[in-house]
């Protein structure tokens, strides 16, 4: 991937070209671990093992993951190839 051009902002803020956070997963509160490496920074994705437990429509879930989800024809797919 080429080198993209970011900016900071007055609260420094900096956003995340799209295509990197597709490529990489990043979803919203994703959280990033920062280390400077001479004179450059280095953001690195933190993945957490487990989910939370939030509340939907006043019963406990499994909070989403980032990424792509599965469909039911996915689902129905590998099934299928499991059986032949």
């Amino acid at each position: 991937m080429a080198p993209m051009l970011v900016t900071i902002d007055k609260a420094g803020r900096v956003v995340i070209p799209k295509d990197i956070r597709d490529r990489l997963s990043l979803a919203p509160d994703t959280e990033l671990e920062a280390t400077v490496e001479g004179a450059e920074l280095r953001l690195r994705p933190i993945r957490r093992v487990g989910r939370r437990i939030v509340e939907r429509d006043g019963w406990p879930a499994l909070e989403p993951s980032a990424g792509s989800s599965v469909s039911d024809a996915d689902v129905q797919r590998w099934r299928d190839d499991g059986q032949r």
